[in-house]
């Protein structure tokens, strides 16, 4: 998390006082063509200060605010997705969360934090993290980054979808048996609940399929990955798959 400390401000106060006196010295030195000039540039460069105050200010404060004032509760996180924005290095993920209020009423709502590029797999779906909520607001949600450590949730019912398992995993022989290997990206990452032979997560991935010599195209797939596999598996990451070259929407995880 990027606190909005002291140096932060200094920054953001210095540049406006920059932009200004830098508008001012067009406009008393250009004349008339200078106004216009001064214009164009408090248009353009106020926009872009304006866009990333969206972007990247606001967050900042609400986040820092409410790890002051907000109400303590614990999301499980539902969805991880890539926003494609990278500050610094550290990608932004979008994170679908189902929230348990002080009622006991769940409810769901998205956020969006920073992960380091060094920790991609840092939130992942079916971990339970720590949040704040907003009293006045509880679709406001931020990450407390105090409370305590984000940790699994078990479902233990694996009996449920062992048929479902076995039915996938036989049309998936076949399509690694015959099917055309081609890279993918990663969009979204959702875990199906369920984890399989101890840690093992039952997971679907939405895909952006990159075959070497054609057009390339969506599509999603299901199957069970290795615990320690799981930060290779989250978006943004590229994966190695193989699809079915008269139907494209059966796509199989190619672990060889």
């Amino acid at each position: 998390m990027i606190k909005m400390n002291a140096g932060i401000w200094i920054g953001i106060f210095g540049g406006i006082i920059g932009l200004l006196v830098g508008i001012g010295a067009v406009v008393t030195t250009g004349g008339k063509e200078g106004i216009y000039i001064g214009a164009g540039m408090l248009v353009l460069f106020g926009g872009m200060f304006y866009l990333f105050y969206r972007l990247f200010f606001k967050p900042m404060l609400n986040t820092n605010r409410l790890q002051k004032t907000g109400i303590s509760a614990r999301a499980i996180i539902l969805e991880v997705n890539d926003t494609g924005v990278t500050v610094n290095n550290s990608p932004q993920i979008k994170l679908k969360l189902e929230v348990k209020n002080s009622f006991g009423q769940k409810y769901t709502t998205q956020i969006r934090t920073l992960v380091s590029r060094l920790n991609p797999g840092a939130f992942r779906p079916g971990m339970e993290i720590p949040v704040k909520v907003d009293p006045k607001n509880e679709m406001n949600v931020v990450i407390d980054y105090n409370g305590q450590s984000v940790a699994p949730v078990n479902h233990p019912d694996e009996t449920a979808i062992q048929a479902q398992l076995m039915k996938e995993q036989e049309e998936g022989k076949a399509i690694s048996a015959s099917g055309k290997s081609a890279r993918a990206i990663i969009k979204k990452h959702t875990w199906l609940g369920v984890n399989v032979n101890g840690n093992n997560p039952y997971i679907e991935l939405e895909l952006e399929v990159l075959p070497e010599h054609s057009v390339s195209f969506s599509g999603k797939t299901k199957g069970v990955i290795a615990e320690a596999s799981i930060p290779k598996y989250q978006p943004g990451q590229e994966i190695y798959v193989k699809y079915d070259l008269y139907d494209n929407s059966k796509i199989v995880i190619d672990h060889s």
